[in-house]
């Protein structure tokens, strides 16, 4: 059986139309599926890049805080850390007199305020001076002396008894000479003879 050429045409034309819209359904499925895919791949992306940035900002506040808190508390302790050593003179200052023959002199010697610089030049005297002094010069012999802190002690005559609380420069010129102190040692320059000297332990 034969169809008419016009039919055929008709036909033809039909099955061309379909054929185009199916690749245009094909195509345009396609683009829209790329699409939402690359949509949801970029989303999947950028939370994954949040939550990694939150996660390391998560993990470098604690470090953070812990240094801050470390440098604060060692700042703490350096300005707690104090040193609690005493200076030998400073006790020496502050210490009672227990020695009984240095007693003896603050209890019997004649008391004298002194400041600066002082001579003793009075033979036999028996002397309780009370005050600090840069220099203390003993010229009369067998002189007592009971002095406080003394810079520079010079002892010129004989027979001569001083006790100093605490002595730096200790100068020995004249014989039988006996000194002693509570403090540190002074440096001594000792061109007599017979000196004695020492530090009392009380």
């Amino acid at each position: 059986m034969h169809l008419p050429k016009t039919a055929l045409a008709g036909t033809a034309a039909l099955a061309l139309a379909l054929s185009l819209g199916a690749c245009s359904m094909s195509v345009n499925g396609s683009g829209s599926g790329d699409s939402a895919s690359s949509s949801a791949s970029q989303t999947e992306k950028a939370d994954a890049g949040s939550t990694a940035s939150a996660s390391a900002g998560g993990a470098a506040s604690p470090d953070s805080s812990a240094g801050h808190d470390g440098d604060g508390t060692d700042k703490t302790d350096k300005g707690d850390d104090k040193d609690d050593s005493t200076d030998a003179g400073d006790d020496a200052e502050d210490a009672a007199i227990t020695d009984s023959a240095w007693k003896n002199i603050l209890d019997k010697g004649e008391r004298r305020e002194v400041a600066g610089s002082y001579a003793v030049q009075d033979e036999g005297a028996t002397l309780n001076l009370v005050g600090d002094l840069d220099t203390l010069t003993v010229q009369g012999a067998n002189a007592i002396v009971a002095a406080d802190d003394v810079d520079t002690l010079i002892v010129q005559g004989a027979n001569v008894t001083v006790y100093a609380r605490d002595i730096n420069h200790l100068q020995i010129q004249g014989a039988g000479v006996t000194v002693h102190w509570l403090g540190d040692d002074p440096d001594i320059q000792d061109q007599g003879a017979g000196s004695t000297t020492g530090k009392i332990s009380q």
